[in-house]
């Protein structure tokens, strides 16, 4: 086994593991991010109802992307855990978390596949199939519904490719893992422009050639990142009985992980539901600005996939101080990059509404969308690494709670608002959701800090007595 040490988190500099943890993986992230943009760019060269039909899927492969996102954050909890408490059954624990995985998404990707039209239909994707629009034909209607099939068949090996990655950080190979990462954009970035390029000789003009860019690199990217896995870490199998075994045992804090990461594509899917009551372009809108907003909030991704690692160490080796520093440089750098992002955004709309969609009425929403949520965004990115952070160090409830709150409590009911207010009141509405959750979390952060130095006072006292009453004995 090379497992690398986890020293440098505990004694070494907050900032300098901060950006060593985080600096590979925001290249990693932000290609990722850039493709996302880019494909759904590629969508909107043709008509506006490709872009509308893409739309309607968009929350359903969010949803995706997030449980295998959820999986693979349980690994690395586990993963963390179990390197600083039991290094010595590491392998089991990595072999039954990673197997574990695989399985679940595995039965719920043939659920998925199952009751994928309903998954649709519950969208509004009827409404918007019976508006006798000219441009929606039997053709679009079956690429759609292949899409999304092939999609949710090839689900398995996202998930694997999310899940060895949240691994391989977690035992300190970040630099692997964000080159794996990297590599699959090129692959799907290439066979994007190789397929969806309306100037390239191997055009098609289908969802179907999306799910099939999709599915092609996230099966080479999971065999080829499974090869490394096994090489750094020897990797042990659990049996069949092992694993009924893991079934069995309580599993909460995993389902709520899991379910944590389903709470933002929910959001999503019943953002557009209550938009596509209101307007098609609206959705056709959504399937830039879903993808628009993971490009904005790229330092707070960034972060998820190093703060964990940093705050979950030094929780677990009981340095509370250190913990506590590197919360404060985490919210730091979170406020000052989402200020500078929503500034030069504000004096840049026109030139990325015009440049991401040729279509004036999606271009308008872009606009406002723009002018609003980023600013929103500065207390939304401090409340998604501030999750990851509670996972790493056990507190799933409270995690958890915070995603229901913003998303369900607060967004949605503004969302609504601001819908049936006017026609574009629906994004200062979501500006406003993100910033009463900032300000609830600012309330959380210091009672948590307050209940840590209680417990620390009065554990120092109990030691201070126990000192004195043995030197008494003595």
């Amino acid at each position: 086994m090379t497992v690398k040490e986890h020293s440098f988190l505990i004694d070494g500099k907050i900032s300098t593991a901060m950006w060593r943890n985080s600096q590979p993986m925001l290249v990693a992230i932000l290609l990722l991010l850039i493709y996302e943009l880019l494909e759904s760019s590629l969508i909107a060269l043709g008509s506006t109802a490709n872009l509308t039909a893409f739309g309607f899927t968009v929350p359903i492969t969010a949803a995706m992307t997030a449980f295998a996102v959820g999986t693979s954050i349980r690994c690395n909890n586990k993963v963390i855990k179990s390197a600083c408490l039991e290094k010595e059954f590491l392998s089991d624990r990595i072999g039954n978390s990673l197997m574990l995985s695989v399985i679940t998404i595995a039965i719920m990707s043939v659920v998925a596949f199952v009751f994928s039209d309903y998954l649709l239909l519950a969208l509004g994707n009827s409404q918007w199939l019976m508006s006798n629009e000219n441009s929606i034909t039997p053709a679009l209607i079956d690429a759609q519904s292949d899409y999304i099939n092939y999609r949710l068949l090839s689900w398995l090996f996202l998930g694997a490719v999310w899940q060895i990655n949240g691994i391989l950080r977690a035992l300190n190979f970040t630099k692997l893992a964000s080159n794996l990462m990297i590599y699959w954009v090129i692959i799907k970035g290439g066979l994007a422009l190789l397929f969806l390029l309306p100037n390239s000789p191997f055009y098609l003009d289908s969802l179907i050639a999306l799910a099939m860019i999709h599915a092609s690199s996230d099966i080479i990217i999971s065999l080829i990142g499974l090869y490394f896995l096994n090489k750094k870490v020897a990797l042990k199998w659990p049996s069949l009985t092992e694993l009924k075994a893991q079934y069995k045992q309580p599993r909460l804090a995993g389902f709520l992980v899991i379910s944590q990461q389903l709470v933002t594509p929910i959001s999503l899917a019943l953002l557009t539901l209550l938009a596509a009551n209101y307007s098609p372009t609206y959705v056709a809108a959504f399937a830039l600005i879903f993808k628009l907003e993971a490009v904005i909030l790229l330092i707070p991704m960034a972060l998820t996939t190093s703060m964990p690692a940093i705050i979950g160490v030094n929780y677990w080796s009981s340095r509370y101080q250190r913990v506590n520093q590197a919360y404060k440089m985490m919210f730091t750098a979170i406020i000052t990059a989402q200020c500078i992002i929503a500034i030069t955004l504000s004096y840049s709309l026109d030139f990325w509404a015009d440049s991401l969609c040729p279509h004036d009425n999606v271009a308008i929403h872009l606009k406002h969308f723009l002018t609003w949520v980023p600013w929103g965004y500065i207390a939304a990115g401090c409340v998604m690494v501030y999750q990851s952070t509670l996972n790493a160090k056990g507190q799933v409830l409270k995690a958890t709670a915070l995603g229901v709150l913003h998303r369900f409590i607060l967004l949605i009911p503004l969302a609504y608002i601001g819908l049936s207010t006017g026609e574009y009141s629906l994004y200062p509405s979501l500006m406003l959701a993100h910033l009463l959750m900032g300000l609830l979390l600012i309330y959380a952060f210091n009672k948590s800090n307050k209940k840590v130095y209680s417990n620390r006072q009065e554990t120092s006292i109990i030691d201070f007595k126990k000192t004195i009453e043995t030197t008494k004995g003595n």
